[in-house]
């Protein structure tokens, strides 16, 4: 059988990492990836994710966007006739449409384009997370999302031939969202597990400690990702209050809307040597070799592939107890399940882990965990999924 040409939908400005890793994997075998992304108006595609280059062997349509002050930082608006011509390109040229979460304008409109004017293309809806049912994002846009799901749910869930779920805990919340329980399917997203080179590792230990002015028996949390209020970046100035005493930095790797606002809160708390932002760094690898401890304390994630790298590297994780997580640690053996909202049972877990006996105990046991998320496991299930839906007649 002929591999199915696929096309990819990366809706924000930033590409999601288990994206450009899959669009890596496949081209590797042979597949002809293209891939849907916007970019800010008059800037190039934003390259600033450590893992963007791994989608550069895919045909990429683009299409310039505006943020307008009265919607999500997360929702780009299109403002070019290149979003309509190249969609159809993409919806033309390829047999299946892979996308990522439907409470993008853009999406809404691809997906409403296949039903209407390209109904034979096969398209696949991932979903990572279920907002405002696998966690709140506050009354208002929880009913916001209600409303959507009401209003649009006969085109968004039932549309697509297949939606996927990263973890088995988020298929209540599919269900009671409007997916119908016949179309979903789990599919993890995977990770890629590099040998490590001790010498290696602790010479980029060294380099990361040296730079940042951090002493070799400092304790190092690090956390990366968006820098807004899902992403617990509030409750991890909180941690670092209630730590201030102890020999330990936190690390913020990434940015977001928010980020001024966080720095002068740590600034007005004096933690401004404590809390260290980053921004987004394309070294994370080094920076993984340098942590100690990683830190999420996240209100909602799907399966973070953050924490998938962390592991990987054989950091131990310290998370919010969500949906998805828990697929990935195992709680008092590879990390530690914190109840979301209680900073202090995180402060007092991170505290445990600057133990290095239990710390080396979590790391190896983390290593272990995370080889059945391998990509040379998890892609096989995605090539699965391809060719029986291209070979499926409508």
């Amino acid at each position: 059988m002929k591999t199915p040409r696929i096309c990819y939908v990366n809706p924000p400005v930033l590409l999601k990492r288990p994206i450009s890793e899959i669009i890596n994997q496949l081209s590797a075998k042979g597949y002809k990836n293209s891939l849907i992304t916007p970019k800010k108006l008059f800037r190039r595609i934003d390259d600033s994710l450590h893992h963007s280059k791994l989608a550069d062997k895919s045909k990429v349509y683009t299409y310039s966007t505006l943020k307008l002050p009265f919607v999500s930082s997360e929702q780009p608006i299109p403002v070019s006739i290149a979003f309509f011509r190249n969609t159809c390109k993409a919806l033309k040229n390829n047999n299946i449409i892979h996308m990522w979460v439907p409470y993008y304008f853009t999406n809404l409109k691809i997906i409403a384009w296949k039903k209407f004017f390209y109904p034979k293309k096969k398209l696949i809806l991932t979903m990572d997370t279920v907002p405002g049912y696998s966690f709140s994002m506050g009354k208002f846009w929880d009913t916001m999302f209600w409303i959507y799901n009401k209003m649009f749910g006969w085109l968004i869930f039932r549309t697509p031939d297949i939606i996927t779920l990263y973890g088995k805990s988020l298929i209540p919340y599919a269900i009671k969202a409007g997916m119908p329980k016949e179309k979903i399917r789990v599919l993890s997203t995977g990770i890629d597990i590099k040998k490590q080179d001790a010498r290696i590792a602790e010479k980029n230990n060294s380099e990361i400690r040296k730079e940042l002015g951090i002493s070799k028996n400092t304790k190092v949390i690090l956390f990366a990702g968006l820098l807004v209020p899902r992403k617990g970046i509030d409750k991890i100035i909180k941690i670092a209050d209630k730590l201030r005493k102890e020999d330990a930095v936190f690390l913020l790797a990434g940015d977001g809307p928010d980020r001024k606002e966080y720095e002068a809160e740590a600034k007005k708390l004096g933690l401004e040597k404590k809390i260290l932002f980053l921004g987004w760094r394309k070294d994370m690898h080094k920076l993984y070799q340098a942590s100690n401890i990683f830190l999420l304390p996240a209100e909602g994630e799907g399966l973070p592939g953050v924490v998938m790298e962390a592991m990987s590297y054989g950091v131990p994780c310290v998370t919010s107890n969500i949906p998805c997580i828990p697929d990935l640690i195992d709680n008092g053996k590879s990390g530690f399940l914190c109840s979301k909202d209680d900073v202090n049972e995180f402060a007092r877990r991170i505290k445990e882990l600057f133990n290095n006996k239990k710390r080396n105990d979590f790391s190896r046991a983390s290593l272990q965990k995370i080889k059945s998320f391998e990509w040379n496991k998890v892609i096989k299930k995605y090539e699965e999924m391809y060719r029986e839906l291209y070979a499926k007649k409508d």
